[in-house]
C-alpha cells in the first residue's frame, strides 16, 4: 500500500489522476512475487515461472480489463527504494505515470537467491474503462510504513483527491482508539499526500483507518469497510493484513445529514437505439497531434442474441464544430473472428493491432458494455461542444450524445 501512496505522489506532481487500490490486482501481484521468491528469481521476471504469460496471470484475477501494465523488481524490501528504482527507469516510470491506468495493486515476497535473501516486488496497473473525474474516491489509498529496524515510530501516509479542487476540512488516521491529525506532506491541498509519524508501542495488532472530511462535509474512509492491521511487538508477529473490526471513535468534524430519497418516478421505456452511460475521451498527443487517443465507453440497450462477431463494428464520432472521426473494425483477423469470446460467454475481446482494442462485457442485468480504445489518431482542433457517437454492431446502429468539455489534456464527455 505504501507503493501506491508513493506512485500517487509522483502522479500528483505530474498532474495525473490518482491510482486506486484494487484487491484483485494486489492478489495478482502478490502471487507473482511469491512465485518468483519460491524459485529464487530463476525465471522470467514478468511471465510466471511455469511459462504463463504475465497478462494472462493478471487476467485470471482481474478480468474484463482494457489496459494492463506491470513493474517487477528484485531488491531490498524498502518501498521507497523500490519506488525510486522504478522511477529512474523510463519504462517503469511510464507505467506509474500512465493516465490510462486507474487501478493498482502490489505485492512483495522475500526469497533466497545466490546473493542472499532479497525482496521480489510486483506492482500491477489496470483499467476496466474510463472513469469520470467525480468517480475517483477522496482517499484512493493509504499506508503505514513497514517497521524500520527497532524504531517504534512509523509514518502514516494517505493520498487525498478532490476532482473539484476543494481542500479538505480534515485528514486524519484512526489508530486503535486514538486520532492522529495528518498534515499535507507533498502536492497540493486538493491532491496531495497527507501524513504524520506515529509511535506504536506495546504488543498486538493495532487497527488503522484513514479518514477525510471534504469541503462539503462528507466523510470518506480508506479502507472503506475494513481496517489495516499493524503488528506491534511479539504479539503482532502473526497479524492479518486487515480486519473488519474497524475503529469507531469520532475524531470530530461535521456530519452531513443525508438528503431523503424522493419517491422515484416511473421508469420510462428505454429507447432501443440509444446508448447509455456514455463516456468519451479525445486526447491529442502532447508533442504530436497524430499520436492522440480515442476512448469510448457506453452501455448498449438490451439486445437479444447479441453477437458482435457477425459483421464489422463501426465507431463514428462527431465533435460538434470540431470535426468528425470514424473507424471500421473488421470481422475477421487471420481467418478467425477478431472478437474472441471467453469461456463464460460474458465477454468479447479483440486487439486489432498495437493501438486498437475493443471489448464487450455483459453485466448482471444482461446488458453489454462496450469499451473501445484507439491510439495514434489525429485529433487536432478539438473544441468544447456536443459530441455525438454512433456505433454499428451486427447491422444495428446505436447512438448517443453528450456535452463535451475541454480540459488540460483533451475533450471529455463524462
Amino acid at each position: 500500500m505504501q507503493l501506491l501512496v508513493l506512485a500517487n505522489q509522483a502522479r500528483a506532481a505530474a498532474n495525473v489522476p490518482p491510482l486506486i487500490w484494487n484487491d484483485d490486482l494486489a492478489a495478482a501481484a502478490l502471487a507473482h512475487s511469491e512465485d518468483l521468491a519460491a524459485h529464487g528469481g530463476n525465471c522470467d521476471l514478468h511471465n510466471s515461472c511455469n511459462g504463463e504469460l504475465w497478462y494472462k496471470r493478471v487476467q485470471r484475477y482481474y478480468p474484463a480489463w482494457v489496459a494492463l501494465g506491470e513493474n517487477v523488481a528484485t531488491s531490498v524490501s524498502d518501498p521507497q527504494i523500490l519506488h525510486d528504482g522504478w522511477m529512474s527507469s523510463a519504462g517503469h516510470r511510464a507505467n506509474i505515470l500512465n493516465s490510462n491506468f486507474s487501478d493498482f495493486g502490489a505485492g512483495v515476497a522475500l526469497g533466497q537467491t545466490n546473493f542472499g535473501k532479497l525482496a521480489f516486488a510486483t506492482e500491477d496497473f489496470g483499467s476496466r474503462g474510463m472513469m469520470s473525474a467525480t468517480a475517483y474516491p477522496a482517499l484512493p489509498g493509504g499506508a503505514v510504513q513497514p517497521q524500520n529496524g527497532d524504531s517504534a515510530a512509523r509514518d502514516l501516509a494517505v493520498t487525498y483527491y478532490s476532482a473539484n479542487g476543494g481542500a479538505p476540512q480534515a485528514v486524519r488516521a484512526l489508530v486503535g482508539t486514538g486520532c492522529v491529525n495528518l498534515t499535507l506532506q507533498g502536492g497540493k491541498a486538493a491532491y496531495g499526500t497527507y501524513g504524520a509519524s506515529r509511535s506504536f508501542t506495546g504488543s498486538g495488532c493495532v487497527p488503522v483507518v484513514f479518514e477525510a472530511i471534504k469541503a462539503d462535509g462528507t466523510r470518506h474512509r480508506f479502507p472503506k469497510d475494513e481496517a489495516i492491521l499493524v503488528g506491534v511487538g511479539a504479539g503482532g508477529a502473526y497479524c492479518a493484513e486487515r480486519t473488519t473490526a474497524v475503529p469507531t471513535q469520532d475524531c470530530g468534524g461535521p456530519n452531513v445529514v443525508p438528503t431523503p430519497t424522493p419517491t422515484p418516478a416511473p421508469t420510462p421505456t428505454p429507447d432501443p437505439s440509444k446508448l447509455r452511460k456514455l463516456r468519451v475521451a479525445l486526447k491529442p498527443g502532447k508533442s504530436n497531434a497524430s499520436q492522440g487517443v480515442v476512448q469510448v465507453q457506453a452501455k448498449l440497450p438490451q439486445i437479444a442474441n447479441f453477437d458482435p462477431t457477425s459483421g464489422p463494428v463501426v465507431v463514428e464520432l462527431s465533435f460538434g464544430r470540431s470535426g468528425d472521426w470514424s473507424q471500421t473494425l473488421p470481422r475477421l483477423c487471420g481467418g478467425a473472428a477478431c472478437l474472441e469470446i471467453n469461456k463464460r460467454a460474458n465477454a468479447y475481446r479483440a486487439k486489432y493491432d498495437a493501438s486498437t482494442t475493443l471489448n464487450f462485457t455483459q453485466g448482471k442485468d444482461g446488458a453489454w458494455t462496450m469499451r473501445f480504445v484507439a491510439r495514434e489518431e489525429s485529433l487536432a482542433g478539438l473544441a468544447a461542444g456536443t459530441v455525438s457517437v454512433s456505433v454499428t454492431i451486427d447491422g444495428e446502429t446505436f447512438t448517443a450524445s453528450g456535452d463535451g468539455q475541454m480540459k488540460t489534456n483533451g475533450l471529455f464527455v463524462d
